[in-house]
């Protein structure tokens, strides 16, 4: 009797070994589509005379291009073979430079062509962003749930500032907990990331450099961060992109306008303008 259940238990493990291997086979043979939108038409650069504005999303082997100026709708999408989990781009000329985990890439936006090597931006666990107007330069690191702020013309650390009533356990990460910031472009308020707690903090900044940042709303996000997360504002301000999450926020209303699901994979961000046929990077100079 007991050998008869031994072979029937057996049988039946047997049975939920092979279920799992076939179901595990038909899902990694399931194609994910770039973008993670079905049926995205590949990316063609404008060819009128108007302006059109694009954030460029990252996630791993794609380039996603979402319409600004029409309700972030996909515009686009590259297959990139080979681009591994990039975290940072930035132009290079007409180009634009994505660094990955199987190293740095080249893409023509123009042309859709990517090729190896480029001057990518490397990854950093400290982020910093200069305030000239207020002679200040803001940082986020490894530790710490909050940001510095420092005195351009010293070198000294003015103010720390923190997240009061905010907490994270860095044990279960992310460490940096606080991996991205922006400045609003037509008014002195800096959005700084707060990973742990899936919050946008705001700061008003005009009292700076004689007063610390004022903490002006806590912004909540619809979705949970993959991971340290990083954040982009749009050059005319108007939205907060959250890359590792996936949300749009409006800096008006300070909402969560939606969520891309490729902005959910990816932390490499980058605006481009379309002008005259002609890629143009918002932001940097030309």
């Amino acid at each position: 009797m007991k050998g008869r259940v031994w072979l029937r238990a057996f049988a039946i493990l047997l049975a939920i070994v092979g279920l799992i291997a076939g179901l595990t086979v038909y899902f990694s043979s399931e194609e994910v589509p770039p973008c993670r939108v079905s049926g995205a038409q590949s990316w063609h650069p404008p060819t009128d005379a108007q302006l059109h504005r694009y954030m460029v999303v990252f996630p791993p082997r794609a380039a996603c291009f979402f319409a600004l100026d029409d309700g972030q709708r996909l515009a686009g999408a590259l297959r990139l073979a080979g681009v591994d989990n990039p975290s940072t781009a930035a132009p290079l000329g007409r180009d634009a430079a994505v660094r990955s985990a199987s190293g740095p890439y080249t893409l023509d936006l123009r042309k859709g062509h990517l090729s190896k090597g480029g001057l990518a931006p490397f990854d950093t666990d400290t982020l910093t962003l200069p305030d000239p107007e207020h002679r200040v330069m803001y940082v986020t690191q490894r530790g710490l749930l909050g940001f510095r702020v420092i005195d351009v013309a010293t070198g000294a650390t003015r103010y720390v500032v923190h997240f009061r009533g905010f907490h994270w356990n860095r044990r279960f990460g992310p460490d940096p907990p606080s991996h991205g910031m922006a400045l609003a472009t037509d008014r002195p308020e800096l959005w700084v990331l707060d990973a742990p707690n899936r919050t946008l903090h705001v700061f008003d900044v005009s009292a700076l450099p004689g007063s610390p940042p004022r903490r002006v709303e806590d912004v909540r996000l619809e979705r949970t961060l993959s991971g340290p997360g990083s954040l982009l504002m749009s050059a005319d301000g108007r939205f907060v992109y959250v890359g590792g999450g996936g949300d749009v926020v409006d800096t008006r209303t300070r909402a969560s306008v939606g969520v891309l699901d490729a902005l959910k994979d990816a932390t490499a961000l980058l605006e481009v303008d379309w002008v005259d046929g002609k890629p143009v990077f918002p932001g940097f100079p030309r």
